[in-house]
């Protein structure tokens, strides 16, 4: 649901992009033609931004006549006639020229809801092989920062900040401490989430009791980069890598041997993670921790 409201509300922003220079270009090929007298410009200021103001009078060519405020013009334009469109928004003068900062931000705005949309669409696709197939119940789950559920909608795991435990903090690292309870409310396991610009970022995940078990810590940066699965005393686990051909949002949870047990993917804003048949503990908790983390940041 929460998916279909993220495209919903993306398409709603596209549109909303394009509204207004849809109605200027309307105005300018097809709006009435009205001579404007233009009284005054002024310039008014809010933060940062500015805006030019002008105000006068206008007659179309069919007799009708307006006053308030014109659109488009320039300063030196008060106290001269100009030829203005009057259209839904009103009267504008010098044409497309005369609002070029509107198709600006326009082209802007599309481009980057557009490459928003198009981002969806591909996790969309990513997901679609791994929400397709049959699965044992908690083997498949739709994951978000709070928890995660069944694709049927019933609640598999919940989230909820603790305490911070008592333990160093690594230089300039920001922290975050959450534990996992189970569909009745047991306590499954708890994390510290630890990130910063020159630690990377690093899951300790403890049992219930706060004993340190596992670590989920990421190795590199760029291409080739991963997160190595260690256990509590930095013998290797594991790894967890992206897809082939993937450079975020959709990762396979491999043992010391190079097995998958669990894959992972971002379906925006949600992610979709499936669990093999009979994946081994720690791997289904340490998937689960790892795809929580991605909705969860260090504060």
């Amino acid at each position: 649901m929460r998916s279909g409201l993220l495209r919903a509300a993306l398409a709603l922003a596209l549109v909303g992009g394009l509204f207004w220079p849809a109605v200027l270009t309307y105005t300018f090929l097809a709006g009435e033609r009205a001579t404007a007298q233009v009284a005054e410009c002024h310039r008014t200021t809010s933060g940062r931004a500015s805006q030019l103001n002008c105000t006068g009078t206008w007659r179309t060519d069919g007799g009708d006549v307006g006053s308030g405020g014109l659109n488009g013009l320039r300063r030196t334009d008060a106290g001269t006639s100009v030829e203005v469109r009057v259209g839904p928004l009103g009267p504008y003068g010098r044409g497309f020229a005369g609002s070029w900062h509107v198709f600006t931000v326009s082209l802007f705005w599309s481009l980057s809801f557009g490459g928003l949309v198009l981002s969806q669409h591909r996790a969309r696709r990513r997901a679609a092989p791994l929400l397709a197939a049959p699965a044992a119940l908690g083997d498949l789950l739709i994951v978000t920062g709070k928890g995660a559920r069944t694709p049927d909608g019933r609640r598999h795991a919940t989230v909820s900040p603790v305490p911070s435990p008592p333990m160093p903090r690594k230089a300039r690292a920001k922290t975050s401490h959450w534990e996992v309870r189970g569909s009745a409310g047991q306590p499954l396991f708890r994390v510290d989430q630890r990130g910063g610009k020159s630690s990377g970022t690093e899951m300790v995940v403890r049992d219930p009791s706060g004993a340190p078990r596992h670590i989920i810590r990421m190795v590199g940066t760029g291409p080739g980069s991963h997160y190595a699965l260690l256990h509590a005393d930095g013998t290797f686990l594991g790894r967890i890598d992206t897809f082939a051909g993937a450079k975020w949002g959709a990762y396979e949870i491999r043992d010391d041997r190079g097995t998958v047990w669990a894959r992972t993917v971002l379906r925006m804003p949600e992610w979709v993670l499936r669990m093999e048949p009979g994946a081994p503990h720690p791997f289904p908790y340490l998937a689960l921790a790892f795809t929580i983390g991605q909705r969860r940041r260090p504060r």
